[in-house]
């Protein structure tokens, strides 16, 4: 297979020194020098050395008391000890760092990146194991600190940070990252992001604080991120999606009608954009009647998607002086856009082609997102959906076949989540009626979904409802009769027992398995609370490792 460098293949202003870093511009205007030079002088290795040791010392009390992996909290120490420590600790590795950002996809392109620079020969470090917040993203770096306050191992090292939409602007301004990723912009957490226009205002904030040396990686067939892209000083590459035969604007009245477009009118001018082909919610090929703004050529293509399989897709992907197949073993036209991004990421980070496909080929589904999950002869695969899109997507991804599916629904309205779950009358429940084997819903909305479910046409007595604990009602009930047994001196009845045993998500997965054939899959789809109960739930079962353990967290 042909091996080419992004610098020979994207473009010729591409072209750099592979041994350049691209952590600072190599020739600053003067008050630029000053304000690098006043940084250097505040950093403080014996600062960082106290700073490394509190953080690490609190990551094992809370193991040690099991208040969880230990993980993030030790970020949050150390910056409190040393607020510079993540920009202290990322200036010393030697291939410096990587951010991806968006709504949906950063864990999974993450992975891919992570999986291809392997390959390449670099060693790797993300924040898988904290969160995509600042302090998560500090406990990467301080967990691989040695107690002096400086890495271990930083030579041939990169680090991969998936960070929060609204934790990006904090991220980059320490972390200077070499290049920037950009999946897609959806409406997602109304009470905590507000609507995508906010999202967008920090996002562009955070690209005013990037150097010229940073690549933008931007997904050109979503207009909200291709906009980030317009007067910036650096690179940008954009990557799509250019085989029409995906298009739903000429499928199924049905898919058309349920997607949720996020962004409608054009940035520039206010006016309604034209499609000439949508993908999904506002993905696809654009341009606006009034301006002229237009989706951007995408210097990296998908020009054919072939589905071999559930698990299974195969790509071609087009750059200007090359075409290379590429197969992307997880479901969803939405990863196709993952692998997209991963690869544009290598090639712009100067990787051949090999270790592109062999990284991402060999991948395997990480945390929630398609992971397999094996227990008595069943399989269990937990699809993370989180927003209208990313449910859509999985329903469409499940359904697609038309193939009868054993399904457990959770849907929680936990800080994490977002308190309003009125977006659910935006998903496209409707395709889930009649293609259910069993279907059980759960989590501390479960009778809301049930009600959506019903006016998606689903039979009532087709849903099992496990609600997270008793109805105040039930409870009073439930009281009577215990108080009522205690008098007569009766054994609790079967019906008492099973009262008390139908809560909660431990029985919700019980149910849902017991329902399920052996050698059959059943699906677990779980807003993001949800899934940390049900791996939380798994783990206990010694079905699965600790995300914080293995590599899908």
């Amino acid at each position: 297979m042909r091996k080419s460098k992004p610098s020979q293949s994207i473009s010729p202003e591409a072209q750099e020194p592979a041994s350049e870093h691209q952590m600072e511009p190599t020739s600053p205007p003067p008050p630029q020098k000053k304000q690098a030079q006043a940084k250097r002088r505040r950093r403080s290795p014996l600062r960082a050395g106290l700073a490394v040791m509190a953080g690490r010392t609190a990551g094992a009390v809370s193991r040690r008391l099991r208040f969880g992996g230990g993980t993030s909290i030790v970020g949050v120490v150390a910056q409190s000890v040393y607020p510079q420590i993540v920009e202290h600790l990322a200036s010393e590795l030697e291939h410096g760092s990587l951010v991806i950002s968006g709504t949906n996809g950063k864990t999974t392109t993450s992975s891919f990146i992570a999986a291809i620079l392997r390959d390449g020969g670099l060693r790797v470090w993300n924040n898988r194991e904290g969160s995509n917040l600042a302090g998560g993203v500090a406990s990467s770096l301080v967990i691989r600190a040695k107690p002096n306050g400086h890495l271990r191992r930083s030579g041939r090292a990169i680090s991969i940070l998936e960070v929060d939409e609204a934790a990006l602007p904090q991220v980059v301004s320490s972390v200077q990252p070499r290049v920037a990723v950009f999946t897609n912009l959806f409406r997602d957490q109304l009470d905590r992001y507000g609507e995508v226009d906010s999202v967008l205002t920090l996002w562009q904030r955070a690209i005013h604080r990037l150097p010229a040396t940073t690549t933008l990686i931007l997904n050109a067939d979503d207009p909200a991120v291709a906009q980030l892209g317009r007067n910036f000083a650096g690179r940008v590459l954009y990557y799509g999606i250019n085989d029409l035969a995906l298009d739903t604007l000429h499928q199924e009245s049905s898919i058309e009608r349920h997607q949720v477009m996020d962004a409608r009118t054009c940035p520039h001018c206010g006016g309604e954009f034209i499609y000439q082909a949508r993908f999904y919610s506002h993905m696809g090929h654009y341009h606006c009647p009034n301006c002229g703004l237009e989706r951007p050529q995408p210097d990296i293509a998908a020009s054919s998607v072939q589905v071999d399989s559930f698990d299974r897709m195969r790509l071609q992907i087009q750059t200007p002086l090359y075409t290379q197949e590429l197969v992307v073993p997880l479901p969803g036209l939405y990863n196709i856009y993952n692998a997209l991004a991963a690869a544009t990421a290598a090639l712009a980070l100067d990787m051949d082609w090999e270790p592109i496909v062999s990284g991402i080929e060999q991948s395997k589904p990480v945390f929630g997102r398609g992971e397999r999950v094996q227990a008595n002869g069943k399989t269990m695969r937990l699809l993370l959906a989180k927003n209208p899109t990313g449910f859509n997507e999985v329903l469409r991804t499940l359904f697609t076949d038309e193939v009868p599916r054993h399904v457990l629904f959770i849907l929680n309205d936990n800080t994490a989540d977002g308190k309003d779950i009125s977006w659910i009358w935006d998903v496209d429940f409707e395709r889930a009626r009649g293609r259910t084997e069993s279907l059980v819903v759960a989590g501390t909305r479960a009778l809301d979904l049930a009600l959506r479910l019903k006016y998606a046409g689903i039979a009532q007595d087709e849903i099992q409802i496990i609600p997270p604990q008793p109805l105040r009602a039930e409870k009073n009930e439930l009281a009577a009769r215990n108080r009522a047994n205690r008098r007569n001196k009766k054994i609790p009845s079967e019906a008492t027992e099973a009262g008390i045993r139908s809560y909660g998500i431990k029985n919700a997965i019980d149910q849902a398995l017991d329902q399920t054939p052996l050698g059959e899959t059943l699906f677990i789809v779980p807003t993001y609370t949800g899934l940390l109960e049900v791996h939380r739930e798994l783990e206990q079962r010694g079905l699965t490792p600790h995300y914080w353990e293995g590599g899908n967290a």
